[in-house]
């Protein structure tokens, strides 16, 4: 994590790019804005719905190569969101809330939780396409898988409810930029 924050401090956002946190009282590292993020994360969540259902699909048949074709094509997108998520949103979302204590414990809850279906996933992930497959391992892969669907859905459906709605450019958050509540109850900014 020093790395990426490192990395991020040393890049700069884009000219007229927003960052959140890089005002008076931000977080120590910029990140940037992006004003399609929550778009390409609901085709991303849309892409995993149908790689998921690909597999599925595979774990009625028997063809143990196209099941694992398919559970490497999902392992492929999973991660990729994953990654994305982890990098741009959870961190923008993470220094953009930082001045509201209500909206940070809601946001470190439901973060929690998610990562813990990302963990979840992933290690099934990383059972099946990591070691050869024997014959406890056929045997368990169809409850893993439709455990690891049951686990997305969780997941997508937490993220696209709770999460997606306060990713919102720096300017429309109460307390960036140095705002604070006023002590006669208004709010500044």
């Amino acid at each position: 994590m020093r790395l990426l924050r490192g990395i991020l401090e040393r890049t700069p956002a884009p000219e007229g790019q927003h960052t959140a946190g890089s005002g008076e009282g931000g977080s120590l590292f910029p990140v940037r804005y992006r004003q399609r993020l929550v778009a390409e994360l609901k085709l991303d969540a849309a892409t995993a719905r149908g790689l998921m259902r690909a597999l599925l699909d595979a774990c009625r048949g028997s063809d143990e190569s196209t099941q694992i074709a398919c559970l490497q094509d999902f392992a492929d997108g999973f991660r990729r969101t994953a990654l994305i998520k982890s990098v741009q949103f959870y961190p923008y979302l993470r220094c953009a809330l930082e001045h509201d204590t209500m909206a940070m414990m809601h946001f470190n809850e439901v973060q929690t939780e998610a990562q813990r279906h990302v963990l979840r996933i992933e290690a099934i992930l990383v059972e099946y396409l990591g070691a050869p497959w024997d014959a406890t391992c056929r045997r368990r892969f169809v409850p893993d898988v439709a455990r690891a669907a049951s686990l997305l859905g969780r997941l997508l459906r937490q993220e696209e409810s709770t999460l997606f709605p306060l990713y919102l450019p720096p300017d429309q958050y109460r307390y960036l930029g140095g705002s604070v509540p006023r002590e006669n109850g208004g709010r500044a900014g």
